[in-house]
């Protein structure tokens, strides 16, 4: 007895045999790997019974009592198989939820993310050591290259630090009463934007219980995307409230095109049509309405939107370009995802015209006949720069410029 070697000790003092020390002994040998001896350090030289009945009622071997000085030493080993695979690894962070905790940022750690979630990997992260008989979830969406974009942690963080808030950060009782006209296109303007803004919401919604969350950083990101979009559609609807007007008119073309996006249930091609087909585009009128919106709070109103929006972008355009990287056919899939799109709206085949009177309201600053005509101008301006910038994120994520002018042109006329 005195010459075995123990690899745990509990120290438990005066604690008699009772549910707080079982429940103590329960713990320690669960972690303990098969074979190990747990020595038991107590204050109490009578308790060798009790000890002795539980490791006989667990499967495990009693070895005996040695008296130390004051002190007496039990010890168990353990024989039952292991019910946790591995143990714990100390030297290991997530990479980046870590990176601005200034107490491991100079442990130089390291975090590897396999290609592939493990089997057994429930609710539960990177560094979690699961039990034996976990459930197991199936999650569809298992595989690194299916969900991963680089920088997610950084912005991850960037939507952290540039929360705002719809009520407290808009000047609200600043915005003036404009004449009906432009005040009904800006309504007009405020409802389409909603419209959008609850696709955007929506469709991340639909995949984020679809992820391994050993890809933790993927579903944190998007739950923070999430909650911008709700943000919009809080202030798009303040707004259109705000001197009266309310909501106005949502087009077929709309729905259809919005409809199209919901469909979609291949994640890496909603990624493609949400973020870089549909939002890129989407940044490109809110620079167009932040620069001919009339008043100052209702600019911020987009600036501070559209800010969010390219937060959005930045995930979905290399979430696609790394997917396309490590798997270069799936530019075919994405070309026919985006035509199958089209041909879905070519049964409409038109444009929101209730919306692109509005924008050239908004832009020519009233609908008087030259006024009205310039802001045309305008719009058609705007439409011909998406797809100028829609081609460049298509090159950018791997396209080349033929295929990318092709999708371009097939694009949606809801522009989302």
């Amino acid at each position: 007895m005195n010459n075995l070697n123990h690899s745990i000790s509990i120290f438990i003092g005066n604690i008699p045999p009772s549910k707080e020390l079982f429940l103590k002994l329960e713990n320690a040998f669960l972690v303990a790997d098969t074979h190990q001896i747990i020595e038991i350090v107590s204050l109490k030289s009578n308790i060798e019974i009790e000890l002795r009945g539980w490791a006989r009622l667990r499967g495990h071997l009693y070895l005996g009592r040695e008296n130390l000085k004051e002190q007496y030493s039990y010890k168990i080993q353990k024989t039952s198989k292991n019910s946790f695979t591995s143990k714990p690894a100390w030297d290991k962070k997530m990479k980046g939820i870590n990176s601005s905790n200034p107490k491991l940022k100079d442990l130089n750690l390291s975090d590897e993310i396999l290609s592939k979630a493990p089997e057994d990997n429930g609710l539960l992260t990177r560094g979690i050591v699961t039990q034996e008989g976990t459930p197991r979830y199936d999650f569809e969406l298992s595989h690194k290259e299916l969900v991963w974009s680089e920088p997610v942690s950084v912005l991850y963080e960037e939507g952290k630090n540039l929360q705002w808030n719809a009520t407290t950060d808009i000047a609200w009782n600043e915005i003036p009463n404009l004449n009906p006209v432009l005040e009904k296109a800006v309504c007009q303007i405020m409802t389409y934007l909603v419209e959008n803004e609850f696709s955007a919401l929506y469709i991340p919604g639909k995949f984020i219980s679809k992820i391994n969350p050993y890809y933790m950083e993927i579903p944190l990101f998007l739950s923070s995307l999430m909650n911008d979009e709700a943000r919009h559609i809080e202030v798009f609807t303040k707004r259109a409230n705000a001197n009266g007007g309310g909501f106005q008119y949502s087009s077929e073309v709309t729905q259809r095109s919005l409809y199209s996006l919901f469909q979609e249930d291949d994640y890496i091609k909603s990624s493609f049509l949400l973020h870089v087909m549909g939002e890129g585009t989407f940044v490109d009128l809110l620079n167009f309405l932040e620069k001919y919106m009339p008043d100052e709070a209702t600019k911020k109103i987009i600036k501070l939107s559209k800010r969010d929006e390219m937060r959005h972008v930045a995930y979905g355009m290399e979430h696609v370009k790394s997917a396309i990287e490590q798997n270069p056919k799936r530019i075919n899939s994405l070309k026919n995802t985006a035509f199958k799109r089209k041909e879905f709206m070519d049964e409409v085949n038109s444009e929101s015209s209730i919306l692109l009177e509005s924008l050239a309201i908004l832009a020519g600053g009233s609908d008087e006949p030259q006024a009205y005509k310039k802001g045309f101008d305008l719009v058609e301006e705007l439409k011909e720069k998406m797809n100028t910038n829609r081609i460049k994120r298509l090159i950018d994520i791997g396209m080349d410029e033929d295929l990318a002018n092709d999708i371009s042109k097939v694009h949606t006329p809801n522009f989302m």
